[in-house]
């Protein structure tokens, strides 16, 4: 069965093959953004001697459950944008069988 969004039940694949390119894409850019910032924010705080080895492993760690946490968020936002360019039509709330 395909996903639907919960709330108005439209398809979360409108038809592409490659449609999760897109949401990949944007969640690579959402979970880099975390990353820096994260990065960012631990070496002001401790700077002059920033804990390297924690943020080496930590970065590692934040990138992996950002990335698994982040897509959900990352593939309804990726509809929301192809929806404004593409507006919904009927075939949106059929399943389709392949």
């Amino acid at each position: 069965m395909k996903e639907r969004c919960p709330h108005c039940g439209i398809l979360l694949e409108r038809g592409e093959s490659d449609y999760f390119i897109g949401a990949y894409t944007l969640n690579l850019i959402a979970v880099e953004i975390l990353l820096a910032l994260a990065f960012l924010v631990v070496v002001v705080a401790t700077w002059p001697n920033p804990p390297w080895d924690a943020l080496q492993y930590g970065g590692v760690l934040l990138s992996i459950l950002g990335a698994v946490l982040c897509y959900p968020f990352a593939k309804t936002t990726w509809l929301a944008v192809d929806l404004i360019f593409r507006p919904p039509n009927r075939e949106d709330f059929i399943t389709r069988v392949k």
